[in-house]
Parts: C-alpha cells; sequence; structure tokens
C-alpha cells in the first residue's frame, strides 16, 4: 500500500527484462514478476524466442498500464544478456516502444554487476555477490561492502546451461566447475547469491508453504544443505513435492548445479540469499 506521505508523482517504477522473466517493482510496495522465457533457444539460434518477446510485450503492456494508472512518472526499464547478445535485441527494444511506450536501456555486463552489489542485501564488510538469471551470472567481490573490487559477468544462467544440457543433469554437474573458470580467483568472501532461481531454490530448501520474500532476504543455507537437498532439486518432480512454480521448476536444477560448483569453488561452508537485487538498486537512486 502506498503511504500516506506518498503522492503519485513521487512513486517510482523499475523493470527488469531478463532472460527468464520479466519483474517489476515500485516505490509504494508494488511487486509483479512474469515468467516469459525471453532467452530459449537463444544458445542455437542468436535470437530472442518469439513465444517470449510475445508474452514479455504482454507482461510489459501490463506493467505500463499498471504505472499509468499510478500516475507513475519515473519507470526504469533495462534490459540484460538475452537483449545484449541478441541479434534482434534492438529490433525487441522498438517493439516494446512500439507497443508499450516504454523505453529500454540495455544495460553493459559491468552495470549489471553493479547493480547487483548496490540491490542486494547482504552482511556488512568484504563479501562476494553473485547474481545468478537466465542468461548470465555477475560476481563481484568488494572489501567493503560497496565498491566492486571483482565485477565479472559470463553467460552463464540457468536457461544457457538448460538450452546446452537438455536435462542431461551429469553432464552439467561435470562440466560446471571448468564453465566458471573465467571468474577468476574468486575471493573467500561470505557469498550472497540473488536471482529468482536461488530464491526459489532457498524457498525449496527451507520448504517455505508460501513464498514470502522477507524470510528468503538474508536466509543462511549451509554448503551441506545445498549438497543433502540436491537429490530434490534435480527431481523431475520438483514442483510436486515443494511450492516451487512449476514455470520455473525446468531452470531450477540448473540453478542449483552452477551455485554448488560456485559454493565449492570458493571453499564456502554457506551462503547467503538475497531477494533484494537489480530492482531495489534502480529504486534507491542507481543510475546508468
Amino acid at each position: 500500500m502506498k503511504s500516506k506521505n506518498t503522492t503519485a508523482t513521487d512513486i517510482r517504477a523499475a523493470i527488469d527484462i531478463g532472460s527468464n522473466s520479466v519483474r517489476l517493482a515500485m516505490s509504494d510496495g508494488e511487486r509483479r514478476s512474469h515468467i516469459t522465457k525471453l532467452a530459449n533457444g537463444i544458445e542455437s539460434t542468436s535470437r530472442l524466442s518469439p513465444s517470449g518477446i510475445t508474452a514479455t510485450v504482454a507482461a510489459l503492456a501490463e506493467y505500463a498500464k499498471i504505472c499509468a494508472e499510478k500516475g507513475c512518472k519515473k519507470i526504469a526499464v533495462f534490459a540484460t544478456e538475452a537483449v545484449r547478445r541478441a541479434k534482434d535485441g534492438l529490433d525487441f527494444c522498438k517493439l516494446v516502444k512500439d507497443s508499450t511506450g516504454l523505453t529500454v536501456v540495455i544495460a553493459s555486463p559491468e552495470t549489471e554487476a553493479r547493480l547487483a552489489l548496490y540491490g542486494a542485501v547482504k552482511p556488512q564488510g568484504c563479501v562476494t555477490v553473485a547474481d545468478l538469471g537466465g542468461g548470465s551470472m555477475e560476481v563481484i567481490s568488494s572489501r567493503d561492502g560497496v565498491t566492486p573490487d571483482l565485477a565479472k559477468s559470463l553467460p552463464l544462467g540457468v536457461v544457457v546451461l538448460k538450452n546446452k544440457f537438455q536435462g542431461d543433469y551429469r553432464a552439467a554437474i561435470d562440466a560446471a566447475p571448468s564453465l566458471l573458470d573465467g571468474y577468476g580467483n574468486i575471493p573467500d568472501y561470505p557469498l550472497v547469491m540473488s536471482g529468482g532461481s536461488a530464491c526459489a531454490i532457498a524457498a525449496a530448501i527451507i520448504n517455505l508453504a508460501v513464498y514470502d520474500r522477507a524470510k528468503i532476504n538474508g536466509v543462511k543455507i549451509s554448503a551441506k544443505e545445498l549438497d543433502d537437498n540436491m537429490p530434490l532439486l534435480l527431481h523431475k518432480n520438483l514442483a510436486l513435492f515443494r511450492p516451487v512454480a512449476a514455470n520455473r521448476a525446468d531452470t531450477i536444477p540448473y540453478g542449483a548445479i552452477i551455485i554448488q560448483a560456485l559454493v565449492n569453488r570458493i571453499g564456502a561452508n554457506e551462503f547467503y540469499v538475497s531477494d533484494s537485487g537489480n530492482l531495489e538498486a534502480m529504486l534507491g537512486g542507481f543510475e546508468f
């Protein structure tokens, strides 16, 4: 609900167009999310998924309507890895503009990394934030939790791995450690995982009956808990056993594989999870 001191013109909105989902956050507390699978098939076609484009534009039209109804004038819309790398990324941005009136900014890998660090709920002091998306994962290490010392983005996301391994989890597990080599030496700072897959995995591990971002933000998962839950997270019927959205269940196994490989690479005994990230950074005043 809108606070008593907030007027319509004060309301700000941020929209994140990701490889797997499109999300809206507003400064009055409004949150929306749609799984659109924009990057499905991009590994073989180098183009955005036609059905994903349709679903994403429909979600954006809904978000634009919500913003208009609330009189919101400040709307920051940004796209990440899928739109960055797709041959038709600029065409997609034009389509969004023509269809919804929204102007899409394509975030650079460096900007996306800084957004993740700025917006994450994280412990004080030195930290490594890994923002796991559908098309990429940004790894950002900082000695003071504010200024990045290491910021690296690779096209290593849950949709990328799904497209590459097509259900062969054993092959994905075997390949994951070498796929992380491009990040170089990652400091063994406290690790924070952000992104939809990390949050869904945390919710499955702690067995939330109903998803509650307040219970996810800052939750700590031990490496042993993750290892013990891998058979569940890799199960084809995961959505039947845990309150996981059915349209996200096909990518969660790959998220678990990536997180496990990253935890092992750093030698971490545990990791934190943040439901806050890019959107919260934009609402908090981050500028491109």
